[in-house]
């Protein structure tokens, strides 16, 4: 595997890129973002003792993780996104024309996990477990060719696959979601997370990482 890209960097944290197949994290010995990125600082000589992603993307995600390299550091950022004072935007392509959709911003739904399943389902408010879920969202553009939209996605809470059955519930899967679309489809996931923004926590300034370039 490529050795995993870092964009943003202090001595306290990271930003870096998690290819989409690959875990944010895992059990032991087996591969994932944290255990490639330590074996990353290993080889050039910069080992860390402590390494600890501060929020996960699910595996077929690809994008920004943001990585405390020291407790204090981890502490501080779980703080950041327990107070919703991260902002993070993810870029999807959807099935159909979702423009209309778009216009019913922000999305807000109550979602549930589906009992003996890995997956959720939207469900009325007063169903046992349901937990409110919200996303503010932007149309990007429409291809009328493979009748598909690109839009903007910032979630607001971060709920289990909260973008995926978002984005289904309201008639536009992401393309390559066989859970929640196509089930058919096996194409890669369609969703990467391409804008991060934070305060440093080693000096309390803002910091944004925008990804170079989408995979789509």
């Amino acid at each position: 595997m490529p050795m995993i890209e870092i964009l943003w960097a202090s001595h306290s944290c990271v930003v870096a890129c998690k290819p989409a197949g690959l875990p944010t994290t895992s059990p032991p010995g087996t591969p994932c973002l944290q255990s490639k990125l330590r074996e990353q600082f290993e080889q050039a000589g910069t080992s860390t003792s402590y390494l600890t992603a501060v929020h996960r993307l699910d595996r077929p995600v690809s994008g920004l993780v943001l990585i405390a390299l020291r407790k204090k550091a981890a502490r501080l950022l779980s703080e950041q996104f327990r107070l919703r004072r991260v902002q993070k935007k993810y870029v999807a392509v959807v099935e159909g024309d979702a423009r209309e959709a778009c216009k019913q911003e922000p999305w807000q739904d109550y979602i549930a996990k589906t009992p003996d399943q890995a997956r959720v389902e939207v469900v009325e408010p007063e169903t046992a477990d349901a937990r409110s879920a919200e996303t503010k969202v932007s149309f990007l553009d429409f291809d009328a060719a493979s009748n598909r939209s690109r839009i903007e996605l910032r979630p607001v809470t971060g709920r289990m696959h909260q973008l995926r059955i978002q984005c289904a519930h309201r008639g536009h899967p992401i393309v390559g979601d066989p859970l929640y679309g196509n089930a058919e489809d096996e194409s890669a996931l369609q969703l990467v997370a391409a804008q991060l923004s934070f305060r440093d926590p080693t000096n309390g300034r803002a910091v944004e990482v925008v990804l170079p370039e989408l995979p789509f």
